[in-house]
């Protein structure tokens, strides 16, 4: 359990709940931050070396989660949030499955973390294996032109670069920025809603 500004906490926003109403802004974001590396990151690294399909539909199914819960602190929307963090090649554009030219990240918003989140599938393009059939990469249009690839791999390792990518501009912007702001309201709402509900 990790010791900020001097109280022990447990990472579980319940437990934790009065504690967390004392800390300071940087002792905020530490504590979301040990959370994350706690219930989310540790958990998925332990993947990367297993090949079953199934498991890295559930570990990209859980990296949606964490983008769209990371704009929900960052006070964006998903893409914009991917924009700012992840790798370039999400705004590189692909055909939709009616035809019409989408960004790499609205394919990754809609396809999978939709897809996946509302139906346990993804709708159109699929999950690959950098070097599988002969193909490097980690963001690719598919075959059938009706989407694309991503290698869950790689998505973690972007996601895990994002996420400290977000830390550090809420620390170098401060608890007086738009960031700051908005990491704060939302901070604020799940400590409320947490308080409501009990």
């Amino acid at each position: 359990m990790p010791t900020i500004e001097g109280i022990e906490f447990s990472l579980f926003w319940d437990k934790d709940r009065d504690a967390l109403k004392s800390l300071s802004f940087p002792g905020r974001a530490e504590w979301l931050r040990e959370r994350v590396e706690a219930v989310l990151l540790k958990p998925l690294d332990t993947l990367k070396s297993e090949p079953k399909t199934f498991v890295w539909l559930a570990a990209t199914e859980l990296v949606c989660a964490g983008i769209e819960a990371f704009a929900g602190f960052y006070g964006k929307r998903f893409c914009e949030f991917v924009h700012e963090f992840m790798h370039a090649d999400f705004a590189n554009t692909a055909k939709n499955a009616k035809g019409k030219t989408w960004t790499y990240c609205q394919h990754l918003q809609e396809y999978f973390r939709n897809g996946l989140d509302h139906g346990f599938s993804i709708e159109w393009g699929g999950l690959w294996h950098d070097g599988e059939n002969g193909m490097p990469g980690y963001l690719r249009p598919v075959s059938d032109s009706k989407g694309i690839a991503i290698d869950p791999l790689t998505f973690l390792d972007d996601f895990r670069k994002a996420v400290d990518a977000y830390f550090k501009k809420l620390t170098i912007d401060g608890e007086n920025s738009i960031t700051g702001k908005n990491f704060q309201k939302r901070f604020n709402a799940i400590l409320e809603h947490r308080s409501r509900t009990r």
